[in-house]
Parts: structure tokens; sequence; C-alpha cells
């Protein structure tokens, strides 16, 4: 089925394959119940399980939907935008009243696509519920996960409170250098374009990057373009969906990525290879369990926010790219501020995927997104966009303790190596001996065991920048 996900990514279509398996029958699943209640069977294959099974179902419902969404355009001044590059060409469009013109487009197409969504949702909710017995879909998750997520629902909340004043007093003065734009005026395409960096791209480096990033990670004694259990597939549009997809880990893992012709393609290159390592240095012995099958990709997000914040890091920028001094810190403290904003971006939604799951609203949860993420952003959210925001498996949570987690990480590294640790040989055996306990540890216990801490937001607040840079900002 990774196979089978990976082509449908190349080629855009599904495809046929011999020696697919036949679909996991309900018999089949009671079957590896009665095992794990026996312990007979570890727990992370049983829910790998119940995950199969529950995709299988909602599979053919989900096929409906993105049949329709593919069809699906806006219309900006005589130009047509699939819906599936919206965000995209909001990354890449300076003009405020374009970004205006095609909220209103993108709010008429989500209201139309919305009982598509929606029914996608339902058909997971009823397979849970009829087929494996489940009351609700929060009790399913935090059963496979392990952990009551009432806990990290709670953490995103103080997250929030604890940096609601650095926020405001960054996000403002950036804004209005970046767009001309006062936060109360802004709308959430706003701050794809503003998050995008495009407006920075004059400033990216010219010549061969691949030989660059390839000469960085041989001097750690990482191949990556050379790489026998990696591949590479530059087939992506600039700005376009990256993705890490394990074929077989550790032996076949494959990156889709864009050509690198800007600092956000540089971005997702790192978040992609920051999965991809992980993958690729597993130990190969382990058992599938923790090698294959994952309740939780909390961990995998951190190393791969970790390599994405590295990127970006005014060592990096001036060591390795070679970017004068003052552009590298420009670079460094946009990219610590942008930083703040995802973080509370994933952290407001943590918060209101916990509540709207545990009242058992889905399709009338838009009222509390809108409302709470204008709240806690600055950013207008339209209602409509809520389904099209709202991620299965609470993978939200994920994003949110991952920003932590990675602080955690390159806080560590700090202590142990010094600030130059992404220039020093020794991070290797470091990283190594991380990656290779695969999906032994969720994020809170690998914090705690390797980090020589628990996951809480300090190691993130001393990241933060203090003040707005005036006198680096370019005009």
């Amino acid at each position: 089925m990774r196979k089978r996900d990976l082509l449908l990514q190349l080629s855009g279509q599904a495809c046929d394959m011999e020696g697919q398996p036949s679909p996991l029958t309900l018999p089949e699943v009671s079957s590896i119940k009665k095992a794990f209640s026996n312990n007979q069977c570890p727990r992370q294959t049983f829910y790998q399980a119940m995950d199969l099974y529950v995709r299988q179902h909602v599979e053919p419902v989900q096929a409906m939907f993105t049949t329709w969404m593919s069809g699906a355009k806006a219309q900006v001044q005589g130009q047509d935008i699939p819906f599936s590059r919206v965000i995209t060409w909001c990354q890449e469009q300076a003009r405020h009243g374009a970004r205006k013109l095609l909220a209103k487009e993108v709010r008429s197409l989500c209201r139309f696509l919305a009982p598509f969504s929606h029914a996608t949702w339902q058909a997971m909710l009823a397979t849970l519920e009829k087929d494996l017995g489940y009351r609700d879909y929060l009790g399913y998750c935090q059963e496979k996960r392990g952990r009551p997520l009432e806990d990290i629902a709670r953490l995103a909340s103080q997250f929030l409170e604890m940096t609601d004043h650095r926020y405001r007093r960054l996000i403002s003065p950036w804004l209005k250098a970046a767009t001309g734009l006062n936060l109360d005026e802004a709308m959430r395409f706003d701050a794809i374009y503003l998050l995008g960096l495009r407006y920075l791209d004059g400033y990216f480096p010219h010549g061969n990057l691949k030989d660059t990033i390839k000469g960085y990670f041989s001097r750690l004694g990482i191949e990556i373009f050379n790489n026998p259990r990696l591949t590479i597939h530059p087939d992506r549009a600039s700005g376009g969906q990256s993705f890490c997809m394990p074929v077989r880990i550790p032996g076949d893992i494959h990156i889709i990525i864009g050509p690198g012709l800007g600092w956000l393609d540089l971005e997702s290159l790192f978040h992609e290879l920051g999965h991809a390592l992980g993958l690729i240095y597993t130990d190969e012995r382990l058992a599938p369990e923790y090698k294959d099958f994952y309740q939780s990709l909390a961990l995998s997000e951190s190393f791969a926010f970790l390599f994405q914040r590295l990127c970006i890091s005014r060592r990096f920028l001036v060591e390795v790219l070679k970017l004068k001094r003052k552009r590298s810190e420009m670079l460094s403290w946009v990219h610590s501020a942008k930083w703040l904003v995802l973080a509370r971006r994933y952290a407001a939604k943590s918060v209101i995927e916990y509540e709207n799951f545990s009242r058992g609203r889905i399709k009338r949860g838009q009222d509390l997104y809108a409302r709470f993420m204008k709240q806690k952003t600055g950013f207008s959210y339209d209602p409509e966009t809520y389904l099209f925001d709202l991620m299965p498996d609470f993978y939200t949570m994920d994003y949110f303790t991952a920003f932590l987690g990675a602080s955690c990480m390159w806080e560590y590294l700090d202590t142990q190596l010094g600030e130059n640790w992404m220039l020093d040989r020794r991070v290797f055996t470091i990283l190594k001996e991380w990656w290779s306990h695969g999906n032994r540890y969720d994020l809170l216990d690998f914090v705690e065991k390797f980090c020589q801490g628990p996951l809480t937001p300090d190691a993130f607040l001393r990241g933060l920048p203090v003040d707005f840079p005036v006198d680096l900002m370019p005009a």
C-alpha cells in the first residue's frame, strides 16, 4: 500500500498493482483484537490493523471527494486557480487585493465541497462505531496513542497564554513591513503569503545549491543524493506540497520535492530530509511495531522541524550558504518569528479540535474555529474552511508538540556540542543514535530520555527573538 501511495503521488492517479492484498475483513480484525487482548499481539500491530480497516472503508468516499475537489477552480482576475493550488498561489501572490478575491472564491468552493468532505468523516466515524465498537473518535485516538489528548490540549492552551504578548509584539510590525497591512485587517491568506517568504527570495543564493547541500551533509558523514536507500524526486512545482514516503523502512525511502528556487523550497527539502534520515537510519533489526507502525508521528515531525530550522539558522546561512552577516541575521529572525506563528496556529487548532471532538461537533465546529483562530492568531478565518483545515488522527497535535520537541533537541545539541553543532561532525553520532530507535519511544518519552528533561515550551520560548529588527528588514 505504501508503494501504491508513492505511485499515486508521482503520477497523480491511482495504480492497479499486482500482489496487492485483499481488504482486511471484520473477522480478521476480530481475530487480531482477540490476540491483542490475550497479550499475543503488540498494541502497535493491533492499532495499525484498525487504521487499515478504517482506511479501506473510507477510501471509496474519499475518492469521490477527491474527484470533485480536483475539478474545483477559483477564478481571480481571469486566472483559473485549482483548489489544490490555493496555498501555493497565496504564497506567491504579493497583492492583498488579489488574495482577498481568492478568499471569496474559496469560501464559495468550500460551501459546495463541504458535504463531500463531511461524508468522509462520517464514513470513518461510522466504521469506528458500528464495526469496531468505539463510542467516539476522541476515545479511539486516545486509546491508540496511549495518552490522554486532554493533556496536549491543556499544554497548547498554556502555550498560547505564555506567548501571546511576544506574538503581538513581533507579528504586527513584521506583517506591516512585509505586506503593508495591519493585523486587524489581515486574513488567513495574508498569513500564508507572509510565511511563504517569497518576498525574500531575492536573497536566495545563486549557483549549484545541490552541490552545496551535498557537500554539507557529506562533511557530516551523511550521503543524500547518492544514498541507495533514498530517492529524491524533484518533480514538484516550486512551493508545491512536498512529501516523504517510505516504501520499506529503512531500505527504500522517497522524497517528492520542489526544484529549489527559494527559501520555501529549501525549508521543504530539509523538512522532508528530517523525516527521511530518521527512517533510513532506523535499526533494521527492530520488530515491525517499532520500525513500521506509527500511532503518532510527533517524533518524526520533531526531526523534520529540527532540520527545517537548521537550514535557515544564522550559522548555516553564513557558513554553508555564504550569505552576508546582515542578511543572515534578518532571515534567521524572520524564520524564528515564522516558527512562533506556526506553533501558535497549531496550538490553537489543537484546542479547537479537542473541544469539538469532545462535544461530538464536526460539521458544527466551524464557529468556534473561526472565532478562536482570529482571537489567537490575529488573522481572520472563514468558518467555511474549517473542514478543509481539519486533520485526521489529531495530527495537528503532533505538529504542535513537534515544535516543542525540535526546540528541546536543538537546545540539547547546543549544550552538548556548542552553538555550531550543525557544523560539527559529532552531531551525526548523536542523531544516528536517536534515529536508530525508530518508533520505540513516543515524543514525550524520547525527550525525557535523550534531551534530559520533560517536554515543555521552555526551550521554544528561549529561542524566540525579542524585538522586531527594523534596521534589518528590506524596504
